[in-house]
């Protein structure tokens, strides 16, 4: 295989999508048809994407831009960087698509439909995405990807919240829409013969002034930054995952919020070279505060889905601090360190696509066998799903970052890339950065909490209600299983992950910034500076267990009588009701955090028969303190444009003779 034969293959995977959308009107196909071959085809898709991402990776270099068409030119090419995100892709895509034949298997051809029909299309966008080579094909592959995902919000459910929810992404998606088309068109603007080329805008980026440059840093980051859930253009995040149907959810969460690191590494790496140390800043800044703001809602959380949502906000903000790190020692010139920066980002988003699709599919089979995902109704699925608790611990310990799973080396390479900064030359940069990585560490210790209190309150613990739950399907435990085998591979094999990213280091950086490593073990800089041995690690833990096991049964290995749990001095065994609440288990950060959360108490009159209930609700300080008065102001400013509807043609001329005027003056 070549580069140019990986391309072909990525863009057939790409033309797959609209054929599975025709197919899925056809009337003559069952639901059980739908099903298998819509989510099958899916799965090739994705298979191929993973191939050619993984080929260009391994194979590093890029060809020429593909160009079809001759006025509209829609240009395609494969590189390290694609290669990349067509392999994320590709993992994603073929494991969400593995799941939704069983997630899927009870749902009739009306319902199913509505999810086929987006669902491919929703996929080949996101393939076209990262192989476009020119500003007309990434925009049309951008709305289509952000139509199609509307789509498939509105899919699972006619709602009020559902529509609410697609409302909400489907403003914000085409605000940031705008933003990069303002970008895009100061960049053509200093480039007027590139034909919408990256290549040729890359080539002559120099030729822009410092206040286009400027400006379409800062377009960029809002454009891009709308789609990961940057802080405060996150609202439409929390409120679409939950909404969506999971393997859906599994999808935007784990592959579609990386476009935008796509984007933002295209555009502004690669295109725009990453100048100056001030951005770098912001991007570290924006990403340190939609982390901070993300995992700490994670914490607050009742319903599961919700509770991944915020977390997904937590790790892009992780992965855009490593970035902004990354450009930082890239205007200071330790290139070493930017490497190991942008190898940290990067890792950060490949484990984040393994353990948050798995959490998102796992809680998808929580609710297809109980029927909610609200906490304060779940419990002790332990033992009625087995393996889905065994395959969510897996994902749980591995995004609370605990070696020797993968969430913990990319999060250790972040902690070295700060640490190993030398002496700053800028006095800023010696406040910014300590301050930083002591941010980093208490977002990394805060998620664990996080996720400690979604797994434990779910799956331990006593039943909550009477749910008659069980196991997930083969399909679905398939699916989840590959998605964990990955989080341990990659975690005892790091090395690998870290040699796949030199190409696309050598492409961004424009130099050998990372050197190749032995697959079982990290050492950034030096082994002198630090290593990490995953391999010693496991055997640590595993002895560690057998002897603790051992010595347990040495000491305690007599028989032992079982009794009832100690119900807290009331008469009777121990109670749901006796255990923590998701409210209860969260009351120290409810305090410690009320003034940001905005959380209130509130007292309700309820009849004396009735037993007290307690109500949790928290208020997103962005949408109260931003949004609603945007919406006000909006409203006041459309009832005065009612003075200027004054029902004569006249006016009406005048209007557009003043119009008319105005803009020739622009013009000229």
């Amino acid at each position: 295989m070549t580069l140019p034969s990986a391309l072909a293959w990525g863009l057939i995977a790409a033309a797959l999508g609209p054929v599975v959308t025709i197919l899925a009107f056809v009337p003559a196909l069952d639901a059980k048809a739908l099903r298998l071959g819509g989510f099958l085809t899916s799965t090739i898709m994705a298979v191929i994407s993973l191939g050619a991402g993984l080929y260009a990776l391994l194979q590093p270099g890029s060809i020429p831009a593909t160009t079809f068409g001759t006025h509209i030119p829609w240009q395609f090419h494969l590189d390290p960087l694609s290669g990349f995100f067509l392999l994320l892709l590709g993992v994603v895509g073929s494991t969400a698509s593995l799941h939704a034949i069983g997630y899927f298997r009870a749902t009739q051809s009306g319902e199913l439909r509505r999810v086929l029909i987006p669902y491919p299309i929703f996929f080949s966008a996101m393939i076209l995405v990262v192989l476009a080579a020119g500003v007309y094909t990434f925009m049309v592959a951008w709305e289509l990807m952000a139509l199609s995902s509307t789509f498939l919000i509105l899919s699972a459910s006619r709602a009020m919240a559902a529509r609410r929810a697609a409302y909400l992404y489907l403003l914000i998606a085409h605000l940031g829409a705008l933003c990069l088309l303002g970008a895009f068109i100061l960049l053509a603007r200093g480039n007027p013969l590139s034909g919408g080329s990256f290549a040729v805008m890359a080539a002559a980026q120099q030729s822009l002034s410092p206040w286009a440059t400027q400006a379409i840093l800062g377009l960029s980051l809002l454009g891009f930054g709308a789609k990961l859930g940057m802080v405060p253009l996150h609202i439409w995040l929390p409120e679409a995952h939950p909404a969506a149907p999971s393997p859906v959810s599994a999808l935007m969460s784990a592959a579609m919020l990386p476009m935008a690191i796509y984007g933002l590494l295209r555009l502004d790496w690669q295109i725009l070279s990453a100048p100056g140390i001030g951005w770098g800043v912001i991007w570290l800044a924006f990403g340190l505060l939609t982390a901070g703001f993300g995992v700490l809602f994670s914490t607050l959380q009742s319903d599961l889905k919700r509770l991944l949502a915020y977390s997904s906000m937590e790790n892009m903000g992780l992965v855009l601090v490593a970035l902004g790190l990354g450009r930082i020692f890239v205007a200071e010139g330790w290139l070493s360190l930017a490497g190991l920066a942008l190898c940290a980002g990067l890792f950060q988003l490949l484990n984040h696509a393994l353990f948050k699709s798995l959490l998102f599919l796992g809680s998808g089979s929580v609710l297809h066998s109980t029927g909610s995902v609200d906490m304060n109704r779940l419990g002790g699925l332990i033992r009625s799903m087995p393996q889905t608790t065994l395959l969510m611990l897996i994902a749980t310990l591995a995004i609370a970052g605990l070696p020797p799973l993968n969430g913990f080396a990319s999060e250790w390479l972040l902690l070295q890339a700060f640490l190993l900064a030398p002496q700053a030359a800028s006095g800023s940069l010696q406040i910014v950065l300590p301050l930083a990585a002591a941010g980093v560490v208490f977002v990394l210790a805060l998620s664990s909490f996080a996720m400690v209190k979604g797994f434990g309150l779910s799956f331990l613990g006593r039943p909550r209600s009477n749910f008659h739950a069980h196991e997930a399907s083969l399909w679905e435990r398939t699916a989840m299983g590959c998605l964990a085998l990955g989080c341990v591979v990659l975690g005892i094999l790091p090395g690998m992950v870290t040699n796949g990213l030199m190409a696309v280091g050598r492409l961004l950086l424009r130099s050998d910034a990372l050197t190749l490593q032995s697959p079982w073990a990290l050492t950034p800089i030096s082994a002198q500076r630090a290593s990490y041995l995953p391999g010693t690690f496991l055997v640590g833990i595993t002895l560690a267990v057998i002897l603790t096991f051992l010595l347990v049964w040495w000491r305690f290995g007599r028989p032992l009588r079982r009794v009832p749990a100690w119900a807290c001095g009331f008469a009777g065994s121990a109670t749901s009701r006796m255990q923590d609440s998701p409210a209860g288990f969260s009351q120290p950060w409810l305090r410690i955090f009320a003034p940001i959360h905005s959380g209130r108490l509130q007292t309700r009159e309820i009849p004396e028969k009735r037993a007290p209930e307690w109500f949790v609700h928290f208020q997103d300080p962005f949408w109260h303190g931003l949004y609603l008065p945007i919406q006000k102001t909006a409203l006041l400013l459309s009832k005065q444009s009612l003075r200027l509807q004054q029902g004569k043609i006249t006016i009406y001329l005048l209007y557009a003779f003043i119009t008319l005027i105005v803009l020739l003056a622009v013009i000229q």
